[in-house]
């Protein structure tokens, strides 16, 4: 019979390895665990910052200690991150869903992905150094950061409507629907994160139901999902109105959320 690991003998068994190593400074699991939204198909986020010398050595020593717990499956190693190190594991007897996404950043890094805004509240594993205070993002900073983006994304929303529409008039259905989520979905969803959640506006189309009011939701769910080119032709044209609807109620003097 196949051993059947599960998620609490996967997290303890990953917890224990991560302290008895000297050169992890601080531990915690992020993800949806951080927002309380963990459920059956949630994976372990893991992110420990370690010595700056010692990121290989404890990338190694974290593989051997899980395949004594099960030989590995899968690993993949995220290429070219910037100020981090990325690994996704996955073991013989878990679940397809249960996998580990370990970060490690180097104790020189200033980045530690604490802003309660963004990153929710961790589960702290250990903090040998005393560096898992809790952050927020800087309020002033952050709304003229958001403000700044607006004239890029007007500027190239208008730019490139004519592609979806083009390739639409040509009869390619497939070119037509990947332009039409790539240049009018995804900035018509950056769009609404700033009305509703401008702390958010950089996650795109992920965890749209946590950010995001119901209806707002439904909504982009309707225009995400075409039928034919016909049907692309309409929604195209409705989620180009509604992406000026938000560009006017974000101007200074706008009146508000445009749900």
């Amino acid at each position: 019979m196949n051993t059947v690991i599960t998620r609490p003998v996967l997290l303890a068994a990953l917890r224990q390895i991560v302290e008895t190593l000297p050169a992890v400074q601080a531990a915690w699991e992020g993800g949806s665990a951080a927002f309380s939204y963990r459920d059956q198909w949630s994976d372990i986020d893991a992110v420990l910052v370690v010595d700056d010398e010692a990121v290989a050595a404890v990338f190694a020593a974290v593989e051997a200690g899980l395949a004594q717990l099960s030989p590995m499956d899968l690993a993949y190693e995220v290429p070219a991150t910037q100020g981090y190190q990325q690994r996704f594991y996955r073991l013989q007897g878990c679940s397809e869903f249960l996998v580990v996404d370990l970060v490690l950043l180097k104790c020189s890094d200033p980045l530690l992905f604490r802003e309660v805004e963004l990153h929710g509240h961790g589960q702290t594993w250990l903090d040998r150094a005393g560096l898992l205070g809790e952050r927020h993002l800087d309020p002033v900073l952050d709304r003229a950061q958001a403000s700044a983006r607006l004239p890029g994304l007007r500027a190239s929303f208008a730019m490139f409507q004519h592609i979806p529409t083009k390739e639409r008039l040509r009869g390619r259905a497939v070119e037509g629907l990947q332009f039409y989520q790539r240049m009018t979905l995804q900035p018509l969803v950056e769009a609404l994160r700033l009305l509703h959640c401008p702390q958010r506006r950089g996650f795109g189309l992920r965890y749209l139901a946590r950010d995001l009011p119901p209806e707002v939701c439904a909504r982009i769910e309707a225009l995400a999902f075409v039928r034919d080119l016909v049907d692309l032709e309409a929604k195209h044209s409705e989620a180009q109105q509604w992406f000026w609807q938000c560009m006017k109620a974000l101007e200074p003097e706008g009146p508000g959320a445009a749900a």
